[in-house]
């Protein structure tokens, strides 16, 4: 018999999109499985939802605790998983009805402990959207190998969502609580401790794009950098070979915080400013020897630590290029 698989579902004040959420859960080709719907607190009429499906459904596992965010809604869940496999699902999203079959099967023609797949971005106008190129080529790697690739952001990056784990790597992991990019805190924790992850990239998730949601909002996400920091000190401690990939990641993701401040109109300290230059400053060696990083973005980092003025009118630029 096939191996039972842990569904985890945080759900906070989701109402409107829990219903289709949950629908393409229980549709999955792959039959043995646990959905755990975690209650996360909500105010509207999403802890009935649950219930309401908890009936319908006796795979179906509810949890109603007190408001603590999404890594401890997460976190609850990882806490009762009875199975050998996990993955979560953010409650706005939906999947193909072959995920799991799908990304069960490579990880175990491929003796792997994560499997990753594909995703679209859908919008409620109909529109769809896939970042990352697509098709049904199945590519393997080395723990090393998936750090680099997922900190490329060529193929797959550290969402927590668009993954197949084997759930004794959660054995003393746990996603942070009170911290945004909590997947960035956690993925290459998970990623050290796997001896192969294996890449399917046909697109079986849809990340649905909502204007409220939590990566929507015009707060600035500090923890983005605080979790690059983090990867690049303990991946540069357990695999050397990697201090240059990590340091352009902390790097990158300095700039890439500071151009949140561009794009929703916010000023960013001149103390903030500062260390933001100084991340770069520090790490500009590395990108520059880079093979992977384009003349384009080596030009940015260095109008970054140079001219911030400069920087800002060729992130506007690049902007309108993009539109075009």
């Amino acid at each position: 018999m096939n191996d039972l698989i842990s569904i985890v579902v945080p759900v906070y004040n989701v109402e409107n999109y829990l219903d289709r959420c949950v629908k393409s859960i229980i549709a999955q080709v792959y039959t043995n499985i646990e959905i755990i719907l975690v209650d996360d607190g909500s105010s509207d009429n999403s802890g009935k939802i649950c219930e309401k499906w908890k009936e319908k459904d006796k795979r179906i596992i509810v949890i109603h605790k007190k408001n603590g965010g999404l890594s401890s809604a997460r976190n609850a869940g990882i806490e009762i998983a009875k199975g050998k496999y996990i993955a979560f699902v953010d409650s706005d999203d939906y999947i193909s009805k072959n995920m799991y079959s799908e990304l069960y099967r490579v990880l175990k023609q491929n003796n792997s402990d994560i499997a990753i797949c594909g995703r679209k971005y859908v919008w409620d106008n109909g529109k769809r959207y896939c970042r990352y190129h697509y098709d049904k080529r199945i590519e393997n790697y080395s723990s090393k190998e998936a750090i680099r690739e997922m900190n490329s952001f060529r193929k797959f990056d550290m969402a927590a969502w668009d993954k197949l784990y084997r759930t004794s790597l959660f054995e003393n992991i746990r996603f942070p609580e009170g911290k945004l990019s909590e997947d960035y805190y956690i993925m290459y924790k998970l990623f050290l401790k796997s001896k192969k992850v294996v890449y399917y990239a046909y697109p079986l998730y849809y990340y649905y794009q909502r204007q409220n949601s939590i990566t929507k909002n015009k707060k600035i996400n500090f923890d983005f950098i605080n979790a690059a920091y983090d990867q690049m000190i303990e991946v540069s401690r357990a695999v050397p070979e990697l201090k240059s990939c990590v340091s352009i990641a902390y790097a990158s993701a300095n700039m890439t915080v500071y151009n949140f401040h561009i794009k929703n109109k916010v000023k960013c300290t001149k103390e903030n400013k500062k260390k933001m230059k100084k991340a770069v400053r520090c790490n500009f060696k590395y990108i520059c020897k880079s093979s992977d990083i384009s003349i384009i973005k080596k030009i940015q980092s260095l109008l970054f630590i140079t001219s911030i003025p400069l920087y800002r009118v060729m992130f506007y630029f690049a902007k309108k290029v993009d539109k075009v």
